[in-house]
């Protein structure tokens, strides 16, 4: 009988889709905000906050997956 070892489940394929996923997603965002800075005329802070740490959760953990994909292991 052969052993393999567990890799977990961010391997190969997924990690790869999840990575490109997250990568349009962090784009779409950062463009949903500059347009919703620059045009909407019913600003309030509010929104405005919330749009910001879905961006930044959204790119922090977009950074994670590069460092998972590069094999940067903390």
């Amino acid at each position: 009988m052969v052993f393999t070892a567990y890799d977990g489940i961010l391997t190969g394929g997924l990690l790869t889709f999840l990575l490109v996923l997250f990568a349009i997603l962090s784009v779409v965002a950062l463009i949903w905000f500059v347009l919703y800075i620059e045009m909407s005329e019913r600003k309030n802070w509010k929104l405005s906050i919330s749009i910001l740490v879905i961006n930044s959760l959204l790119i922090a953990f977009e950074i994670q997956l590069i460092l998972l994909k590069v094999n940067v292991v903390f």
